[in-house]
């Protein structure tokens, strides 16, 4: 199974909109989407526009979650208004963002960029979302879809964001081998 199929297929038991931007670097998502009888792609003038369009959705439907798929940086840039509206008011929102591929992810950090448009996505974020992850291991997509959903609604809710390279949307899965997230014990407080 292609993984953003899996996606998709994810997707469809969370939400029944998704609302998206354009660009090169989230088509194969947008493709899982659109081929999907059970999801209704809205089409956003902008991403801004289509994070508070993810947040109504969560606040009009407390059973599903917004969702957005946007490309890489300044199309994941226009989504943070959305998502810090998200945080904070504690709607649970998903946000996908496509990333360059993994071999042009920089490894040196006085390097500005090696892939186009390539952006710290995970640090930009992260003081405006409960959890946000790069995916660097297509193996890892149950766990961390899994991971992403008990943090949007677990306790206070709020954003989550999945930033996803090129080469690992577009690769196979065996769906039989991914690992699940499992819900982490709560500790008694004294």
């Amino acid at each position: 199974m292609k993984l953003t199929d899996y996606i998709a297929e994810f997707t469809a038991k969370i939400a029944e909109h998704v609302y998206v931007g354009q660009g090169g670097n989230i088509v194969h998502v947008l493709d899982s989407f659109s081929k999907r009888k059970d999801l209704k792609v809205i089409p956003s003038q902008n991403e801004q526009g289509a994070a508070i369009a993810a947040d109504a959705y969560s606040r009009f439907d407390n059973n599903k979650i917004g969702v957005t798929a946007t490309t890489s940086g300044p199309g994941m840039l226009n989504l943070m208004q959305g998502i810090a509206c998200s945080f904070f008011d504690s709607i649970p929102t998903f946000h996908f963002v496509g990333a360059v591929v993994t071999k042009q992810l920089r490894k040196n950090k006085k390097i500005r960029q090696i892939g186009f448009q390539e952006m710290e996505v995970v640090d930009i974020v992260k003081p405006i979302t409960k959890y946000a992850v790069l995916l660097k291991d297509k193996n890892m997509i149950r766990y961390e879809l899994e991971k992403m959903l008990y943090y949007a609604k677990e306790g206070r809710q709020g954003p989550v964001l999945m930033d996803l390279p090129d080469d690992l949307q577009r690769s196979e899965i065996n769906v039989k081998n991914l690992k699940g997230f499992k819900i982490p014990k709560k500790i008694k407080k004294n």
